[in-house]
């Protein structure tokens, strides 16, 4: 219920700030300043003062995330710029590693929480004939496929230091696409020289395998699987007995 209830009032601060930017022609923002913690930019009251309200997840609530969301709307209630479509996708995880909501922001601005579709209503429903009573007309061709890739996405950056060369890690891969929920497995080759006990830190809606191995100049391939439904960017850290280290952005997809 805490979980529900956190990411319900985010999604509504995030749809009202929405409505604010196009109700006063400007914009509106959510940011988050820590894990659980985010700030409102808007005109609360309908008065035309802007002002930030500092609000908190409840208790044992946190960002699963790697990134800390900032969504900000524009006069049109979008959060892309004109002829891009981006995806902001995070997640929201409660104590129990099973338990988590993720939240998408559409480039038109569109707030979705996962899991959370509206109910069909009961209606009757009559039957038509193809012939007489369905308007047949020519559909609109096309093959633009629109972009949905994550806006928190930050491929091509390895995180973390590399080390000099005589203690270097090295990774085939800055960035990793998987399925969510098992649904595709991504590999990492990590190489070093010379060898040494590589131990793995990483969220717990991802699993590695193996969690450690000694590393030579060859390379260890390094196997990882989402194991529930979070979605967003998460981190996997690769660190060596010299003290050097780097991470791998993980981006979970459905």
């Amino acid at each position: 219920m805490r979980l529900q209830n956190s990411v319900r009032q985010l999604s509504s601060f995030m749809e009202r700030a929405r409505i604010d930017a196009i109700r006063r022609h400007s914009t509106s923002s959510v940011t988050f300043t820590n894990t659980t913690t985010y700030v409102v930019h808007m005109d609360f009251n309908s008065g035309g003062v802007v002002t930030d309200r500092t609000y908190t997840f409840q208790p044992d609530i946190q960002l699963a995330s790697a990134d800390l969301p900032n969504v900000s709307f524009d006069w049109r209630g979008r959060t892309s710029s004109p002829g891009t479509i981006c995806v902001t996708t995070f997640s929201v995880k409660s104590t129990n590693p099973n338990e988590g909501l993720s939240v998408d922001v559409s480039g038109s601005g569109d707030v979705t929480v996962e899991n959370q579709l509206p109910s069909l209503p009961n209606v009757s429903y009559t039957n038509t004939n193809s012939t007489s009573d369905v308007n047949v007309r020519a559909g609109v061709s096309g093959t633009t496929v629109a972009d949905n890739s994550p806006c928190l996405d930050v491929a091509g950056v390895m995180e973390g230091d590399s080390g000099p060369p005589s203690c270097a890690l090295h990774s085939d891969k800055t960035v990793l696409y998987i399925k969510k929920n098992g649904g595709a497995t991504g590999s990492v080759l990590i190489s070093m020289s010379p060898s040494s006990l590589i131990t793995v830190t990483k969220p717990s809606n991802l699993t590695v395998s193996p969690t450690s191995a000694t590393v030579t100049s060859a390379g260890t391939t390094f196997l990882i699987t989402s194991t529930n439904t979070l979605r967003g960017p998460f981190n996997v850290t690769f660190a060596s007995q010299c003290g050097t280290s780097l991470t791998v952005r993980v981006n979970v997809t459905n």
